[in-house]
């Protein structure tokens, strides 16, 4: 497909609440000279729960709502919508559409490390994005992979602090560290709020994997390729979700302080 995009139009990206966020936070480090578009879900977090139908249903709501917006690439800033329907969105629209699977499978693949583990939503595993991915590219590697309900909503009631989060993040790392695993990806961009706790119950600050840088390596190439880089001096990032603004700016200053106000957007009309 041939894309005629403005060079100056914003970057679009979403998930279904604060952790897309980080994937922004790794953006805006590496590419601050671009505007952004960021469209948190929250009415309708966790993705992780939600049928394929119900996800093709939202993502392609959201990628109308991109449009309308003229964006000149959007990223699924969201590995469940990543696995379970980007495929099947994403030569639907006039824009790139890039997720997390692909980069950091082929990454992962690139390593020493032969034994991994994956944290992820109910919906990526079940999916096997990760793992058929993975093996695809590096057959003698062996994946566990471990969904993991109840961490976004931890994040998401921003509760990473307390007993009962260290409780549910051994409750999944425990059996990755029995199997000996030597690096762990985290499968879901809310995941990265859990970090601390992981390292902690890991012991090892360098098992840790986040798609994010990844997805920005991919992007940088992208915007390379189409020759799409940002040429004006003032940049702008937006953020819209469905409910809760307040909730939302609280959470994801955390891990962005730059999301300081949310706009809240009428969920249908996507």
């Amino acid at each position: 497909m041939k894309y005629k995009q403005n060079k100056n139009a914003p970057i679009g990206l979403f998930d279904s609440g604060v952790g897309g966020l980080t994937v922004l936070k790794h953006l805006i480090n590496v590419l601050p000279q671009e505007n952004y578009i960021y469209f948190g879900d929250t009415l309708r977090v966790p993705y992780g729960e939600k049928t394929k139908e119900e996800l093709y249903t939202f993502v392609t709501g959201i990628l109308d709502w991109f449009k309308s917006h003229n964006v000149k690439i959007v990223l699924m800033a969201c590995n469940t919508s990543s696995a379970v329907v980007l495929e099947e969105v994403k030569n639907n629209y006039d824009f790139p559409i890039l997720g997390l699977i692909e980069p950091t499978a082929e990454h992962i693949a690139s390593m020493d490390a032969n034994k991994i583990g994956v944290i992820a939503t109910s919906a990526t595993i079940k999916s096997k994005a990760y793992s058929q991915q993975i093996i695809k590219l590096s057959p003698q590697k062996k994946v566990y992979e471990i969904p993991c309900p109840g961490l976004v909503e931890i994040v998401e009631n921003d509760i990473a602090h307390t007993d009962h989060a260290h409780e549910k993040v051994f409750e999944y790392i425990n059996p990755l560290i029995k199997n000996q695993v030597e690096k762990i990806i985290l499968g879901c961009t809310h995941y990265p709020y859990l970090g601390d706790v992981i390292n902690k119950i890991t012991a090892s600050p360098n098992m840790l994997v986040d798609p994010a840088q990844y997805l920005t390596e991919q992007l940088v190439n992208k915007l390379k390729e189409l020759n799409l880089f940002n040429n004006e001096s003032n940049c702008y990032r937006k953020f819209y979700v469905s409910t809760a603004p307040d909730k939302f700016v609280k959470a994801g200053q955390r891990f962005l302080p730059d999301c300081q106000k949310a706009v809240l957007i009428n969920p249908i009309k996507y």
